[in-house]
């Protein structure tokens, strides 16, 4: 019985049939036969009946005018013409086979082109392109190489194998590339390489077969296909092997031309998707160096903090690897686009700071040096005016006899007693100027040094001018309160500098990410003052990470690093208060992310 079938209105030639073949079928209502290649419709009238028709691809034979017939000719004679007619439907049926897999042949081709569109990850891409090419070859085992330039050498790294009947370990390997194997010499010379066996392959060939992985494993290989991977550019960028058909009438044989045609088609496709798979990967590397280099500088103006923005990206990330562990964040589980999102914008939280005076950066106690040093010389130049005025005017006096005996001894112990008072202002302002908490006596000292002043060329000297006295009164720490707006403007700065940035669309987030590290679940932070609503996941635990290592750093002279005991304590007391996300501190704490750069 044929493979095919015909379908047929007419009882006369269903009944002088019915003792020939079982192809010829009776037509009925329904659709017909996906393996039906021809109609005799013998009521022409009738047609109309079955709407299918317009689109049936099969031949259509008829008694009379139809108008889509491709052949008329009456019952009788069907009948009498039916051996030639089954050759001529047999072609019809070899061509609809062959159209069918043409189609399903361009469809995976389609497909498989739009997968490796799709894929950027550079392993999941090579497996992808070795899977749907051993499919479409029907083989047992295929392997792929890229080429690499390393100076003025070329090479092949061996990137990927893969052989459904053998589970052996890989790894990657790189070869000097030569024409001594069937690898080199195509990625050199671009010829494919279709050997039917080879262990055959002849003496005069500049490459010969490696028989050393059959040798290690008992495995024979026998046919194999080596084909160029050619880029946009007409440039080989790699190799693609497939070995060992699994039919077995096409076995010692050369792989068949036609498919040669679609697995070098593939081979292009995948030259072109590796392209740009590496590209992305160049692009990438080449921005996370750049980011590397700006935190890097900007870190350079403030060595104090230098390393911090590094340790507040582990810190962050190390939080959003651990969130499957907390049932409350089963949701909010981020994507690998969204991990990097999150790491670039954790090491640019403070790029800022490029816009914040360095010497406010720098600061490590309430005045400058030479702001101390200034103070230190008018109250030197003070006590030496002192003495030279007492002095002038006892040589003034001495020669007066007049004047009482004990003028001197009286006058000169008053100039001791200023002198030792400036002395004592002079420690107490050394003092002060560390940035610890400011004690009451010492603010009453400074305010009754600011009021004291002295003539110096007829001029009156304050001895502590007021910007001096404002930056000693600092109640805690060693910023005035108009620098701590600038130190603390910087995530404006971080906003504005990072917006300008043309971000690709996985990475649009990283502004806001970045500009709101400081920003407090009960709207007490800055800059925009949010409430908890308007935090994403994402800044809540930069907040945490930037908390904590800002509270035990060990690399900032205006404070002594906290045992992170202490710290972790502060982080739960402003969880319980309400400004840090309490869900997110208990994670930090008890899946030990705190210890990630210990």
């Amino acid at each position: 019985m044929p493979n095919w079938t015909l379908i047929t209105d007419s009882p006369t030639i269903l009944e002088a049939l019915a003792n020939q073949t079982e192809a010829v079928q009776a037509l009925t209502s329904d659709l017909p036969p996906e393996n039906c290649v021809g109609i005799y419709l013998s009521r022409v009238e009738a047609a109309s009946y079955w709407p299918w028709l317009e689109s049936f691809s099969g031949l259509i034979f008829s008694n009379g005018n139809l108008g889509r017939s491709d052949v008329i000719l009456s019952e009788q004679a069907f009948i009498n013409q039916w051996p030639q007619l089954c050759r001529l439907l047999e072609k019809v049926h070899c061509q609809h086979i062959k159209l069918i897999s043409q189609q399903q042949l361009n469809t995976e081709m389609t497909e498989i082109g739009i997968a490796l569109s799709a894929e950027k990850h550079l392993p999941n891409l090579l497996a992808m392109i070795l899977t749907e090419g051993r499919k479409l070859a029907q083989c047992e085992a295929a392997s792929l190489y890229l080429v690499e330039q390393e100076e003025q050498e070329s090479y092949l790294r061996f990137m990927l194998f893969q052989n459904e009947k053998l589970d052996v370990p890989f790894a990657e390997k790189r070869y000097p590339l030569n024409h001594r194997s069937m690898a080199g010499h195509c990625a050199l010379t671009g010829e494919v390489l279709n050997i039917a066996d080879v262990y055959q392959i002849p003496q005069s060939a500049p490459y010969v077969f490696d028989d050393g992985f059959d040798r290690a494993y008992g495995y024979r290989t026998r046919e194999v296909l080596t084909l160029p991977m050619t880029n946009h550019k007409n440039d080989i960028i790699g190799i693609l092997q497939f070995l060992n058909l699994k039919v077995v009438e096409q076995q010692h044989k050369p792989f068949d031309n036609n498919l040669c045609q679609l697995l070098l088609a593939l081979a292009s496709q995948s030259a072109v998707a590796i392209d740009n798979s590496l590209l992305i990967e160049n692009i990438r590397d080449l921005f996370e160096g750049f980011v590397s280099a700006a935190v890097t500088a900007i870190e350079a103006r403030d060595p104090i903090t230098s390393g911090h923005s590094f340790r507040v990206a582990d810190y962050t990330t190390g939080i959003a690897e651990k969130l499957s562990l907390a049932p409350a964040f089963k949701s909010k589980i981020l994507s690998v686009d969204e991990m990097r999102e999150l790491r670039y914008a954790a090491l640019l939280h403070d790029f800022g700071k490029v816009g914040v005076r360095e010497h406010i950066l720098q600061k490590a106690k309430k005045l400058a040096p030479i702001e101390l040093e200034l103070i230190k010389a008018r109250l030197n130049g003070f006590q030496h005016k002192l003495s030279s005025d007492f002095y002038q005017q006892a040589f003034i006096h001495s020669k007066n006899s007049s004047m009482p005996p004990k003028w001197f001894e009286q006058y000169h112990a008053e100039l001791e007693s200023k002198i030792k008072q400036i002395q004592h202002y002079l420690t107490i302002i050394e003092e002060v100027n560390e940035p610890s908490i400011l004690k009451s006596d010492n603010l009453e000292k400074l305010n009754q040094l600011r009021a004291m002043s002295f003539d110096w060329k007829g001029k009156n000297q304050p001895l502590l001018l007021e910007n001096e006295f404002l930056s000693l009164s600092v109640n805690k720490g060693s910023l005035t309160q108009q620098e701590r707006d600038e130190i603390q403007s910087h995530v404006n700065h971080t906003f504005e500098f990072l917006k300008r940035i043309p971000w690709t669309s996985d990475l649009k987030n990283i502004p806001f990410i970045a500009s709101a590290h400081h920003e407090k679940l009960d709207g007490s932070g800055y800059p925009f003052g949010l409430n908890a609503d308007d935090i994403p996941i994402q800044t809540r635990m930069m907040t945490i990470a930037d908390i904590y290592d800002a509270l035990t750093a060990s690399d900032r002279p205006y404070k002594a690093a906290l045992p992170y005991e202490r710290a972790l304590n502060i982080l739960s007391t402003e969880a319980k208060e309400g400004k840090l996300d309490s869900n997110l501190v208990k994670l930090f704490i008890d899946a030990k992310v705190y210890q990630i750069n210990e």
